[in-house]
């Protein structure tokens, strides 16, 4: 590389400011113009991309004209060196003021995070990522304390080519996002407000938000996980806000975090006005006084303030699960219901609701005084659980057929046994699973390792006794084989004889027969039916297991309305949905969740326990107006004194969702009217029934 010259166009360099990789800023000063101080960067590589990459960042800075971003004032090249002339801020790097105190207070903290995020995202509205938010390239100007964003050498636009490659990663070290990491093409402007989180947690704690750099992996690299919360790094003394809006940024998921800078800034500012706006209460007719009929048409959008009620404290369900919450819905919901605090708004969508009834009260919106309007988000929960529920563990044996060796293995208990991942949420029959470890071979105690026992029928003989067949018996059966009839003796021959000579069949005594037991088959035992003839048994253990879901909804308390009308003409915004092995402990610090959980807890025992539990959260944005009608007996001159003088004059309705319902309500309908057409229909009835008996009698009396 040629020795860098003294003179750069009509700049003499004075100093070198900071050096780079490719590239050195120096500080130089106009040859003819008094105290005209610019800083120059001067490219120190001929590769092609990175003059292309040069130049291309004049271009795109040269574009973005803002207070807070480094302006260009001249691009050219001179004596082998490509150079850009820009803006001179006299002062020094975030990265240096981190050094120089480790941690900033929350007032500096928020002033820069301000400042860069400004710059942030006009830039985003221009189409360019910046792509390396690190402390390095934030300059703070000394004096003014002004905040400038700078480096946009790795910058692209959204819809244009980049010369970035694919897969290539560049950036700070730990200062990437997830896709980031991957791939410097897979960033976008949601990658910008991650790497901007980790600035804010910085200043705010004086380190990262890890052990570790994430995604650098020659960087003491490793995964990427939640990031840890300020006060395990030791941070006391702040809202606890600001810790649920830097997890938003960091989140890991992209539609989980802020959908631009401008939505993290503007849920810091709601945050620190909560804890910072003295408590309001509903303002009365002498210091808000109501418009007359004749302009009450002309309201006035400039009192949105003295009509919003005090910022409402973060529902549980963005405290607990902010990270994980889809962002969109409810940034949709800020603006829906800051549209809400216009006077007009509230107005049109009364009047509207007054044309689609007959009888209800014409021109709402006109006759109504606002005292205060409330913004809230109803959230809805639904719990699906997943139930296991195993059996008590039992001994069963069987036969040691195979004869196959035991594993060495550990005994188990029951719930430890691993068993296929679960289909979803849906019912399975199970099976019957053996329990690792408790496998043993036994001698068969009923044989006695012989495969036999005595026949019970035989007594182990092998033989039986049958009675001898007499006269009653079966023809058939007094037929014995000459093998097996018995020899009589001498005294019973004699006996038997008559005198004629004739033995006598009831003379004759039966003696029994023996023959072979059949039950054995003459061998005096069978097969051991406790082992099936083995002599040995295989015992273990066993649980059956099943599984079965459930499903359980509840809701935030609604104002007196029916819940299925809401739902129907409503439509419910889910912004979460996550499933877990068990129950994730978070969940229980939502009070209408924990209620959930606690009912599906009862149906477990020893024996059956949550597998696998989903949640998901939808929500309906809902504004209370509280107000006043022109034709009331309350007067513009009355003083409220009490609660119960005020709330005498005063209606509460509500609007639902991000279509503005309203539910009917009789207190709104033009009562008059409903009279008149009320005594109309009796007229007409009486005068039916009057006319009728009248007719009657004239036919009667005809006849």
């Amino acid at each position: 590389m040629s020795h860098i010259p003294q003179k750069i166009g009509n700049y003499n360099l004075e100093r070198r400011l900071g050096k780079g990789g490719t590239s050195e800023v120096w500080l130089a000063q106009h040859c003819s113009l008094a105290d005209r101080a610019v800083a120059i960067k001067l490219l120190l590589s001929q590769d092609t991309e990175w003059i292309e990459r040069f130049t291309r960042e004049a271009n795109l800075i040269s574009q973005l004209r803002h207070k807070h971003i480094v302006q260009i004032y001249d691009h050219g090249y001179q004596a082998s060196f490509y150079y850009t002339v820009m803006e001179y801020i006299a002062g020094g790097s975030l990265r240096d003021l981190l050094k120089k105190k480790q941690q900033l207070t929350f007032d500096q903290a928020l002033w820069i995070l301000r400042g860069v995020g400004a710059a942030l995202d006009y830039a985003h509205t221009q189409g360019v990522i910046h792509r390396d938010i690190s402390p390095g390239n934030i300059l703070i100007e000394q004096g003014s304390s002004r905040v400038l964003l700078t480096d946009f050498g790795i910058a692209r636009e959204t819809g244009r080519s980049s010369v970035t490659a694919i897969n290539k990663v560049m950036g700070t070290p730990g200062y990437l996002s997830p896709e980031h990491a991957l791939s410097a093409t897979a960033v976008t402007r949601l990658s910008d407000i991650y790497s901007l989180g980790i600035v804010f947690f910085e200043m705010l704690s004086g380190r990262l938000p890890w052990d570790h750099h994430p995604g650098i992996a020659d960087v003491n690299g490793g995964q990427f996980t939640a990031p840890k919360s300020l006060r395990e790094c030791g941070v006391e003394g702040l809202p606890a806000d600001i810790d649920r809006i830097i997890q938003n940024m960091l989140a890991l998921e992209t539609n989980k975090r802020y959908s631009s800078v401008e939505s993290s800034l503007q849920d810091l500012d709601r945050s620190l006005q909560r804890h910072t706006t003295p408590t309001q209460v509903v303002t009365s007719s002498k210091d808000n006084p109501r418009p007359s009929k004749q302009n009450n048409a002309a309201l006035n959008t400039g009192a949105a303030n003295s009509l919003a009620s005090n910022p409402p404290a973060i529902h549980p369900v963005e405290t607990v699960l902010g990270p994980d919450l889809l962002k969109r819905p409810l940034q949709q919901a800020r603006k829906h219901a800051e549209s809400l605090l216009d006077h007009r708004e509230i107005a049109t969508i009364l009047n509207q609701w007054s044309t689609q009834g007959f009888f209800r009260k014409k021109l709402l919106g006109r006759q109504i005084h606002v005292h205060r309007i409330t913004n809230a988000n109803i959230y809805f929960y639904t719990l699906n659980i997943l139930y296991e529920t195993r059996e008590p563990a039992r001994l069963v044996e069987k036969p040691d057929y195979r004869a196959t060796s035991v594993p060495l293995e550990k005994e188990l208990d029951r719930w430890s046994v691993e068993l296929p991942s679960p289909k979803g949420f849906e019912n399975e029959t199970g099976d019957t699973i053996t329990i690792p470890g408790t496998t043993r071979v036994l001698n068969c105690t009923t044989c006695h390792e012989m495969g036999k026992v005595k026949c019970t029928t035989c007594n182990g003989s092998g033989r039986i006794k049958r009675p001898t067949p007499t006269q009653n018996s079966d023809p058939t059966r007094n037929i014995i084989p000459a093998h097996t009839k018995p020899m009589a003796s001498l005294h019973e021959a004699q006996t038997m004889k008559t005198t004629s000579g004739i033995p006598s069949a009831a003379a004759v005594v039966p003696s029994p027969l023996i023959a072979a037991c059949a039950d054995c088959e003459g061998t005096g035992s069978n097969r051991c039916q406790n082992c099936d003839g083995v002599g040995r048994l295989i015992q273990h253990k066993t649980t059956t297991w099943t599984r079965h879901t459930e499903v359980l909804t509840t809701h935030d308390d609604l104002p007196e309305i029916n819940n299925t009308w809401l739902q129907k003409t409503c439509h419910l915004n889910e912004i979460y949905r996550e499933q877990y092995p068990g129950i994730r402990t978070d969940w229980q610090s939502i009070p209408e969740l924990a209620q959930l959980l606690e009912d599906a807890k009862t149906q477990t025992d020893e024996h059956t326990i949550i597998r696998l539990s989903e949640v998901a959260i939808s929500f309906v944005p809902v504004t209370e107006i509280l107000f006043d009608l022109s034709d009331s007996t309350f007067s513009a001159t009355d003083t409220i004194d009490t609660e119960s003088t005020r709330e005498a004059h005063l209606y509460s309705w509500h609007i639902y969702g991000f279509e503005k319902q309203l539910p009917h309500d009789w207190r709104f309908l033009n009562w008059e009217r409903v009279s008149m057409v009320v005594l109309g229909t009796t007229v007409i009835v009486l005068l039916t029934i009057i006319l009728t008996i009248t007719i009657r009698s004239f036919a009667a009396s005809s006849l």
